[in-house]
């Protein structure tokens, strides 16, 4: 680390409990925030399903979530700046809140799509105001902590509104209200914050093509990471009801796969720090086939009525362990193939345009997951539950071939010179918590080593 780098790690850094208690108000909102998510996108799922949607439709609904958060996350910037952040974090919290409210008075496929689409919209104005807020209290000291805790929060709130959905009745209107609260009540924390007010909201553009020649692995698998968790966070819940569990298995099976994505951050991570990258990637993506297709294979050998998913419905009367703890290690592994990518992209970015060129990455992952619980519904309608994991394992092996392809192309980077893994959720779409990579703050003070130049980077093989 360079001279400026050693300054910048040697600052006063205040506690966790310092830290906790100045963005207190702010974790808060954001912790309510991924409650009221988590609750809303497994519960409207299972609902859709009561309402007699198709996996299908269902699937296209949850595309449109993660369509309206793309295009939020690309649109909602100019809007806050236009009006403030508290006045905008009340607006696009009303409208989630309203919005949700609605879908008990209107039971039709065409108006919950729509819906979806409004919710995604302005849950990305929400997470925008609150992050960008988080960016603005950070400080090169304290990042890498701040960061941290948002990550954990991320995962501790959304897991818990799993659990939320035992709360109510799923054929009642309670857990449309009880999310309508949690959304609500997010408003309160940052509009009581004594924080000072964040700088305008500033837009990040890096285009897709000149990410793909920059590190062809890093965005395909971002895409391929979005086409998965996409497809599992929009299906999950009709995956375990199809098979026959209740209300508070599902919540159970749901939260096993957060909390399982939140242990597996760290290992993963530290083993891509000592080892080429690609091969840590590659090695997810493997796990990912085995444990997706390793469940589809025992729920089709017990019957030959997995069209009808009598498969699956057996082998989760027998085997709920089974089917739970499959799940949640296909969960982990296929969580950390987001934040894999973008480290690894990092090893070939200038300091200059870290930032933008992840949210570029967080571009790409969006439109994979507002693209694969189409297809993944498809296959659920044809091929009974299993085929939420005959989807994922299917794009699995695709990365599997693609990366295994570009590790024959393009050299590894020196172990010594590689960016340190950051843990990041991919629950969001938005670009606002990539400001907070502490990355982006000290590698901007120091030198880039000379191996990563362009001129370099522009003799390596693509």
């Amino acid at each position: 680390m360079s001279a400026t780098g050693n300054a910048v790690a040697a600052e006063y850094r205040p506690s966790v409990w310092a830290l906790l208690l100045s963005m207190g108000s702010l974790l808060g909102s954001y912790a309510l925030l991924m409650a009221g998510t988590g609750l809303f996108s497994t519960f409207i799922g299972l609902r859709a399903g009561l309402e007699g949607f198709s996996s299908e439709l269902i699937g296209t609904m949850a595309a449109a979530h993660y369509a309206g958060l793309v295009v939020g996350s690309l649109r909602c910037g100019p809007l806050i700046n236009r009006v403030g952040h508290i006045r905008a974090f009340a607006t696009f919290s009303s409208l989630i809140a309203s919005a949700v409210l609605v879908f008990p008075f209107v039971p039709h496929a065409v108006a919950w799509i729509a819906l979806r689409a409004v919710i995604g919209f302005n849950t990305a104005g929400v997470f925008m105001v609150a992050e960008s807020w988080l960016n603005h209290k950070a400080s090169p000291s304290t990042r890498g902590t701040l960061l941290s805790m948002y990550m954990v929060t991320s995962y501790l709130a959304l897991g818990g509104g799993q659990l939320l959905i035992n709360a109510g009745e799923p054929v009642s209107t309670e857990l449309f209200m009880l999310a309508s609260m949690l959304f609500g009540l997010a408003l309160v924390p940052v509009a009581m914050t004594r924080a000072t007010h964040p700088p305008p909201v500033e837009s990040t553009h890096f285009g897709i093509r000149r990410l793909y020649q920059i590190s062809p692995v890093a965005m395909i698998t971002c895409i391929g990471s979005g086409l998965c968790t996409g497809s599992m966070w929009g299906l999950g819940a009709v995956f375990g009801n199809e098979l026959g569990m209740t209300t508070t298995e599902i919540s159970a099976f749901m939260s096993a796969i957060v909390f399982a994505s939140l242990a597996f951050q760290i290992p993963i991570g530290r083993l891509s720090d000592r080892f080429d990258r690609r091969r840590v990637i590659l090695g997810v993506v493997i796990a990912c086939v085995l444990s997706s297709g390793l469940l589809v294979g025992v729920m089709a050998t017990l019957t030959h009525g997995i069209q009808f998913g009598l498969g699956g419905a057996i082998m989760w009367a027998n085997y709920p362990w089974v089917v739970t703890g499959l799940a949640a290690l296909y969960g982990g592994w296929i969580s950390t193939l987001y934040p894999l990518s973008v480290a690894y992209a990092n090893d070939y970015v200038e300091a200059q345009d870290l930032v933008p060129a992840s949210a570029g990455l967080v571009l790409a992952y969006g439109i994979g997951a507002a693209l694969g619980p189409i297809p993944a519904g498809w296959l659920m309608q044809l091929s009974g539950p299993s085929g939420l994991f005959e989807f994922t394992a299917g794009v699995c092996i695709a990365l599997t071939v693609f990366v295994g392809f570009r590790m024959r192309r393009r050299a590894r980077a020196p172990i010594g010179e590689k960016e340190a893994f950051v843990a990041l959720p991919e629950a969001t779409s938005t670009p606002a918590p990539l400001e907070a990579d502490p990355r982006s703050e000290v590698e901007a003070l120091a030198p880039r080593p000379r191996w990563m130049s362009i001129l370099d980077r522009r003799k390596q093989p693509r």
